[in-house]
């Protein structure tokens, strides 16, 4: 045991010495700078393609950008989302109104994203342009936040987190109709990330609030949870006491734990792991097999608003060992999301008003 746990920290230490002292972080060629406060939001990595796709809000599209040479390619559905727009009668809440939110993209050639006034977009994922192939109505009248695919059964699960209740919808990816709904109790403030996991063939759902837990759903069985796994969290940017959340090695979740830290679980118990400190107040998490790595984008601890934070970080966690490795530091706010290409290891990460930025590791 003490030989294979010295291997483990000898290893954290190598990585942590090569991405400190030789990746190189720069521009993406060609891509947008004039990302606003609340300008994107989530991004999202096609390994299969290696296109990165990016929820701009700032110029109402979805950024495409090729991931083996970092290059901007162009906008999607540009002009069909409703863009950064602050809800009625509240100038300052920019997040439930605006869109595009959460994207994903599917195994044939599409890409989805959560967009405003309840509406969930499809557009082709392979080339720019402003057209886009379908809009399908939730039902809601705030935006569509995030969303996880389900490429078994060719299904997507997507949150409506501005309503009043908020709930989930189920979408057949082929037909695009409705599956079914679950709308949560009136007081449900919001949810995160949700993700679909194929060591079970389940989606999970964040549900931060009073009761933080994650929510369960089995795609044969919907649309109500299963199960839940109580989580206990406190603090968090914008009071996400439970935000991110990935599928690690084995189909382990990782999720993030307000100002408590990372925090992985079973994904078919929920026991939890011990914490990470290190990476509190994340809302992306991405996993990348490649590296067996975990990525959190936070912004400068003690932070409360993504708009006012003057720095952040993309926090690196050894998914064996679930140890933190390093932070990548990056000036500028509105450092929340993160996506990672594991064909070539480079890490894409946007800032407000300065830009989207790829980080590309040591040899």
């Amino acid at each position: 045991m003490k030989i294979l746990a010295t291997f483990a920290l000898i290893t954290t230490m190598v990585a942590t010495l090569i991405l400190a002292q030789s990746r190189h972080v720069s521009l993406v060629k060609g891509a947008p700078t004039n990302y606003g406060s609340y300008g994107f939001d989530i991004s999202w990595v096609d390994n299969s393609t290696q296109k990165y796709y990016l929820t701009d809000r700032s110029n109402n599209a979805i950024d495409l950008v090729d991931a083996s040479t970092d290059t901007f390619l162009g906008f999607i559905g540009k002009g069909q989302f409703t863009g950064s727009k602050p809800c009625p009668g509240q100038p300052k809440n920019l997040r439930h109104c605006s869109g595009p939110n959460g994207v994903v993209t599917d195994d044939s050639g599409h890409v989805w994203a959560g967009d405003g006034a309840g509406n969930i977009i499809e557009a082709d994922a392979t080339k720019p342009g402003t057209t886009i192939l379908r809009k399908i109505p939730t039902g809601g009248k705030f935006r569509v936040d995030e969303l996880a695919y389900d490429p078994t059964d060719q299904m997507l699960m997507v949150s409506s987190d501005g309503d009043m209740p908020p709930f989930l919808t189920f979408v057949s990816v082929k037909g695009g109709s409705i599956l079914g709904q679950y709308k949560y109790p009136a007081g449900q403030d919001g949810m995160e990330q949700p993700v679909w996991d194929r060591e079970t063939g389940w989606f999970y759902q964040n549900v931060p609030g009073a009761k933080n837990r994650i929510d369960v759903f089995d795609p044969h069985k919907l649309p109500n949870p299963i199960k839940s796994f109580p989580v206990e969290c406190k603090g968090g940017v914008l009071d996400l006491t439970l935000s991110g959340l990935a599928v690690g090695p084995n189909g382990r979740l990782m999720t993030v734990c307000g100002s408590v830290g990372g925090l992985s679980l079973d994904p078919r118990t929920g026991k939890t792991g011990k914490p990470i400190p290190q990476v509190g107040d994340t809302d992306e998490v991405w996993y990348d097999p490649a590296s067996n790595s975990y990525y959190f984008a936070h912004p400068s601890e003690g932070a409360t608003e993504l708009s006012t934070a003057n720095r952040g970080a993309v926090g690196v966690v050894n998914a064996a060992t679930e140890e933190f490795v390093t932070d990548i530091p990056f000036e500028g706010a509105g450092v929340h999301s993160v996506a990672v290409n594991a064909k070539n290891g480079h890490i894409f990460v946007p800032v407000y008003g300065k830009g989207l930025f790829v980080v590309v590791p040591g040899k």
